[in-house]
């Protein structure tokens, strides 16, 4: 118990560690800060969920010891503590009346998921509260600092001001957005990892299940449309509905990966169209676009259900 206990508290000073290195400055910092969530998964799936919570809370002290103030614990919780805990907890779920080597008695991936894009859309907007974040106040602030770093190019005449505040404005737009889906695909990879690190140990019992067989609730593939319907035609994005609608395309764009690897298995040159799609999304960026729309199909019309419905039959 006394072990389990003081590897908990570790874990939480790593996750502290990971979220703190931002502060030093150097490239690494922009990518360790991702993975600040992957420690209390780990001690929550090995150990249980009462130890992922002793793992927060060591490291939310250790930040609030650190930065001498308590407040700086509010962005570790909502970005790092929350998301962590309800996904390593809901993964971990599972019917006991159901043997555990299968995957029937775990609760599904898809439903963790859509927990994990309303924990984040919850924690984006506590965020924007705790913060203050106003879209008007945030373009005035940003507008001035924008302007200063392209003052070379603005004297050469290469750039305008009323060019700076037009892209200052769909920044800040945009900005609750990215937030909402960067924090619903970060938990989702830590907790990837989480699993396959716990199950490597074997103190994790779900079984593994493919990407093509994951799936999601309608509503999600509904609240995205709608979000997304909403600010084309309205032109204007409100904070919250850019949140909603950050969360909710972040899943269906997972489901449209998940579509495209369940509707590939049967080519014979999968791996090539595979590496093909991850290739050009990693180096162009816009065929993201295409995996987005296949998610959404998929959800409507069930193209996955059609294809195994069709090779059955053939």
């Amino acid at each position: 118990m006394t072990q389990t206990i003081l590897i908990s508290i570790g874990a939480g000073l790593l996750s502290a560690l990971l979220f703190g290195s931002v502060l030093a400055g150097a490239l690494t910092a922009l990518v360790l800060p991702l993975f600040a969530q992957l420690p209390i998964q780990i001690a929550s799936l090995t150990f249980g969920p009462r130890s992922g919570v002793i793992s927060a809370i060591a490291a939310a002290i250790a930040i609030v010891a650190a930065a001498g103030l308590v407040e700086i614990s509010v962005p570790y919780a909502l970005n790092v503590a929350i998301p962590a805990l309800i996904a390593s907890y809901l993964i971990a779920l599972r019917n006991t009346d159901v043997a555990e080597a299968s995957i029937s008695a775990w609760f599904p991936m898809g439903r963790v998921l859509s927990a994990v894009a309303v924990t984040s859309v919850v924690c984006v907007i506590l965020i924007g509260l705790h913060t203050g974040f106003n879209p008007q106040s945030a373009a005035a602030s940003i507008q001035p600092q924008a302007e200063l770093m392209l003052q070379s190019s603005i004297n050469a005449g290469q750039i305008t001001t009323e060019v700076i505040n037009e892209a200052v404005s769909i920044f800040v737009a945009v900005l609750p957005f990215v937030a909402a889906a960067a924090l619903v695909l970060i938990t989702t990879l830590n907790l990837t990892l989480a699993i396959r690190i716990a199950r490597r140990y074997g103190a994790f019992k779900r079984p593994p299940a493919s990407i093509a067989t994951l799936e999601f609730p309608k509503l999600m593939y509904v609240t995205a449309l709608f979000a997304i319907a909403v600010i084309w035609i309205t032109g204007e994005a409100t904070p919250i509905l850019a949140v909603v609608a950050g969360a909710s395309v972040s899943l269906v764009i997972i489901s449209g990966f998940a579509a495209l690897h369940a509707l590939t298995q049967k080519m014979s040159a999968r791996s090539i169209v595979l590496f093909a799609v991850y290739g050009s999304i990693i180096l162009f960026g816009f065929p993201i676009l295409l995996i987005l729309a296949l998610g959404w199909l998929d959800g409507f019309l069930n193209l996955r259900g059609r294809s195994a419905s069709g090779a059955s039959n053939s």
